[in-house]
């Protein structure tokens, strides 16, 4: 029996690069990201494509001549990272933050929900500072808790066809998006209440359970996975 197919966007890199290489075991993954990795998995499709443009018009491509007429689950972990005083950042810089991580969401999302099977998974990737807020991070944080708010809504739009739409939100996590923020990293996990560095692997069984079976009954919600550092 062939795998069900799972598409996942930014799985080139940090936290969506661990999930494709866990989660290829039990789906025949497509992975889409603006550059192709270096080291690609074994068995996984690797889709070029930018998400707030053409990605979903060419994982729909690659679905089809790898004989997929549907997907189970949808990921959304692409996304980049600004920081730095809102009043001296410039309004470009801005509004291409919103242009990937929110309507980049948005346009990804809109362009393959249809292909999600009943029962099947949407979910996508925030962040914790969207809690936090720190100083520094007011157009990133603006951005990630645009997907929150998009996520409950849309939840609602999918339920009827008993397709759960969830979120993770993670905190600092040193991958390539967030290489700036390094020199905090102890100040972070002295706030945790498990005391140690996240790492992108901390993320696959969250994951995992949103993709689940037995997640079938939850939608709309939203996951902190930062070792207790926003405890709600």
């Amino acid at each position: 029996m062939s795998k069900p197919a799972l598409v996942i966007s930014g799985g080139s890199s940090g936290i969506g690069e661990a999930l494709v290489e866990d989660l290829r075991k039990d789906w025949d993954v497509f992975s889409v990201s603006r550059s192709l990795p270096k080291n690609p998995l074994e068995g996984v499709h690797y889709v070029a494509g930018d998400v707030a443009g053409d990605a979903a018009s060419n994982v729909r491509e690659a679905l089809a001549a790898a004989g997929h007429t549907s997907i189970h689950s949808l990921i959304h972990c692409a996304g980049v990272g600004l920081f730095g005083p809102f009043l001296e950042t410039t309004k470009a810089d801005w509004e291409r933050t919103l242009m990937l991580n929110l309507h980049g969401t948005l346009n990804f999302v809109q362009g393959l929900a249809d292909l999600v099977q009943d029962s099947g998974r949407v979910l996508l990737y925030s962040s914790g500072t969207v809690f936090k807020a720190p100083g520094g991070s007011a157009a990133y944080a603006a951005s990630k808790a645009g997907i929150i708010g998009f996520a409950r809504s849309f939840a609602v739009e999918m339920g009827a066809r008993d397709i759960t739409v969830n979120v993770i939100a993670p905190g600092l996590v040193i991958t390539p998006l967030a290489a700036d923020l390094a020199k905090g990293e102890e100040a972070n996990i002295a706030t945790r209440a498990i005391k140690r560095p996240s790492v992108v692997q901390d993320y696959v069984g969250p994951t995992r359970f949103f993709l689940s079976e037995g997640a079938g009954f939850v939608s709309g919600q939203t996951l902190v996975v930062d070792g207790g550092s926003i405890r709600r």
